[in-house]
């Protein structure tokens, strides 16, 4: 069962959305990656998951303080898995692997302390204890964020750097070339002697971290969750999501649902997103209206919305409610199966055949965009009125975006696209006739994007012909055109 190829969640704002969530740490990364949508038999586990976000969510609002804080530690939190697993290997760490080690263990000691104070009460995100690995570490307990194989490792060790150093002093304090010369060749049977000594110590570092390799990397990934599950909450105070409601029934409810791409959008030319209000269930659902009205927009806000749901996001909305899906399908004529050498018409009859075979074997949410509008006007219609009676049949829910009257019938529901339906249209005429180079932008504005539910008898609104006038189509043209549609 699929939820959207790549492609399709780049349509719909959904890889918009992958770039806001600014996870810090490459083990944030790594859990970024591996979001999925949730099976219907982990139901529970989608629900813990809306619990803890919405923990941090308030901890978040009455803690800003600490999570400033929790930020700047993680930022300073190093990759360090290699050398881990490289010590549970028993392969002996260099000096610098050593130092990161003990540099993370003193962040973990330090995050452990705020985290521990939030009492958030979120299993996964309990940090374990590296006191033992930083006393390893740092055998003089200085927590100073260097290290250094230290003479308080071995008393040998002491004893050869001592030697070394009575040398160099000797070397110094001396002008004779030939004792130079052969004190040089002393030091250097020291350095050789002292090497093979701190390869020995970081033989047996090496062994005692690999004691707790699994505790660090337990504290790895709890740090990514951590700063996952903070940039998940960050995002939903951001746009103000909400946590949805999950149902058992074959229906979808949003209130006032937007999609946070397009107002980001819309908001750097000054203008404002039309949030959408829609119940569905199952079977078929009709959205009507004519071009430039926002019917893509609006289906590609519930499919995105029901998609960041079924992942244990909240979604951007007032109120929702809606099962765990088996599937999302989403079809639109942004398909970039041409260049694949099908036609728009083609891909999507390809595309159906897959929509069809998923609703057969289970229950999900099916959105078709302006279906069949790269054939005939005729055939597109006969189309779509088959599609969707069919699909009133099923168990799963289809949302059908159309501007072909007759598609609805008893037992679907039908919205349509407010448009300019409330508008007087000599006025905007005249608002049109007084700036013609912004003829596009003012239709725009006084465009209605909001859907409301309607009867099945309501045809789709002849704005098409409106918008041409305003447009400035030659009047005789849109003279035969009246007289073609009287």
């Amino acid at each position: 069962m699929k939820f959207l190829d790549n492609e399709q969640r780049s349509q719909i704002g959904f890889n918009f959305l992958m770039e806001e969530l600014q996870t810090i740490t490459f083990y944030g990364i790594e859990e970024k990656k591996k979001i999925k949508t949730y099976k219907r038999c982990e139901k529970d586990i989608l629900i813990e998951g809306f619990d803890n976000l919405e923990k941090v969510i308030n901890s978040i609002k009455n803690n800003d303080n600490d999570f400033k804080k929790i930020s700047r530690l993680l930022m300073r939190v190093k990759d360090i898995k290699n050398s881990i697993k490289r010590a549970m290997n028993n392969e002996v760490l260099d000096e610098i692997e050593l130092y990161e080690i003990k540099y993370f263990s003193m962040i973990v000691e330090d995050l452990k302390i705020i985290v521990d104070s939030l009492n958030l009460g979120i299993e996964e995100l309990n940090l374990d204890q590296l006191n033992d690995v930083l006393e390893i570490l740092d055998p003089d307990n200085k927590r100073l964020s260097t290290f250094y194989i230290y003479d308080s490792y071995s008393e040998e060790l002491k004893d050869i750097r001592k030697r070394k150093s009575e040398i160099e002093k000797r070397i110094f304090g001396s002008s004779d070339e030939e004792t130079i010369a052969r004190l040089k060749e002393d030091r250097l049977l020291i350095v050789i002697e002292e090497e093979n000594e701190e390869l020995k110590i970081r033989r047996t570092l090496t062994s005692k971290i690999c004691n707790y390799g699994k505790s660090i990397l337990k504290n790895m990934e709890c740090i990514g969750k951590l700063d996952f599950i903070i940039a998940k909450a960050m995002m939903a105070i951001k746009y103000n999501a909400v946590r949805p409601k999950i149902i058992n029934n074959m229906e979808i409810k949003f209130v006032d649902a937007f999609n946070p791409e397009v107002k980001s959008i819309l908001s750097k030319q000054n203008k404002v997103f039309t949030s959408q209000t829609i119940d569905l269930k199952k079977g078929t659902t009709v959205i009507t209206g004519a071009n430039m009205g926002g019917k893509s927009v609006t289906l590609k806000t519930i499919v995105l919305n029901l998609l960041l749901g079924q992942m244990g996001f909240f979604v951007f909305a007032k109120e929702a409610c809606f099962p765990i899906l088996d599937f999302i399908h989403f079809i639109s004529d942004d398909m970039q199966s041409i260049s694949k050498g099908l036609s728009t018409f083609g891909a999507e009859i390809i595309k159906l055949k897959e929509v069809v075979e998923c609703a057969k074997r289970g229950d999900g949410f099916i959105a078709l965009d302006e279906f069949a509008r790269g054939t005939n006007p005729k055939e597109g219609f006969y189309l779509v009125k088959s599609v969707a009676l069919y699909l009133n049949k099923m168990n799963s829910i289809s949302l059908i975006s159309t501007h072909y009257d007759g598609v609805v019938e008893e037992n679907m529901e039908h919205y349509q696209v407010v448009g300019l339906k409330n508008m007087n249209f000599n006025n905007l005429k005249f608002k049109i006739d007084l700036n013609k180079t912004k003829s596009v932008e003012i239709i725009q504005e006084h465009m209605e994007y909001r859907i409301e539910k309607v009867s099945r008898e309501n045809k789709v609104p002849k704005d098409a012909l409106n918008i041409a006038m305003l447009l400035g189509l030659d009047n005789e043209i849109v003279d035969i055109a009246k007289e073609y549609y009287k």
